[in-house]
C-alpha cells in the first residue's frame, strides 16, 4: 500500500471519529511538530523525557491528538491533499466549535519525512495562531 493509501486511510477513520491508523504509517517513534514546537514540548516535558515520549510520539502520540481534536470539534472533518513529490500537504479542518455554533474552518500545512521502510518518521503541521486560539478557547469550555 502506498503512503497516499495509508494516508488516505488515516483520512478517513479521522472523519469518522475513529483512532485507526492503517499498518506501516507511522515509525513507533515518529515525531510531531506544531509549528516547529515538537509535541512533548505542549505537554511541559523534554523531548528526552520516556514518557512523554511513550505518549507523544507514534501512534500514540497521533491518537491523543486527534482525541482532543474529537473534543474540541465534535463535529470535526478533515480534507487531505497529498504533494507526493514533497510530502507537503493541506489539511483543511473544518467543524462546529465546542461550546458553540460557531463554524470553525482553516488550513494547516503539513510536512511529512518518511524512514527507510516508508513509516512517517516526522511531521510537522503549520497553523495560524487565530485558528489555534480558537481551538484553544474551545478546548477550555465546559
Amino acid at each position: 500500500m502506498t503512503l497516499e493509501e495509508r494516508l488516505d486511510g488515516l483520512v478517513a477513520s479521522f472523519n469518522r471519529r475513529l483512532l485507526d491508523i492503517p499498518n506501516g504509517l507511522l515509525d513507533r517513534d515518529a515525531t510531531f511538530s506544531l509549528n516547529g514546537v515538537p509535541y512533548e514540548t505542549f505537554l511541559g516535558r523534554d523531548t528526552d523525557d520516556p514518557l512523554a515520549r511513550l505518549i507523544a510520539r507514534g501512534p500514540a502520540g497521533y491518537r491523543f491528538v486527534a482525541q482532543a481534536l474529537f473534543y474540541t470539534l465534535p463535529k470535526a472533518r478533515v480534507v487531505f491533499e497529498l504533494d507526493g513529490a514533497t510530502l507537503a500537504a493541506t489539511i483543511s479542518l473544518t467543524g462546529t466549535l465546542r461550546g458553540s455554533e460557531e463554524c470553525f474552518e482553516t488550513n494547516l500545512a503539513i510536512r511529512l519525512t518518511t524512514g527507510p521502510g516508508g513509516a512517517v518518521v516526522e511531521a510537522d503541521v503549520s497553523a495560524e495562531e487565530a485558528a489555534l486560539a480558537q481551538l484553544r478557547f474551545a478546548r477550555s469550555t465546559v
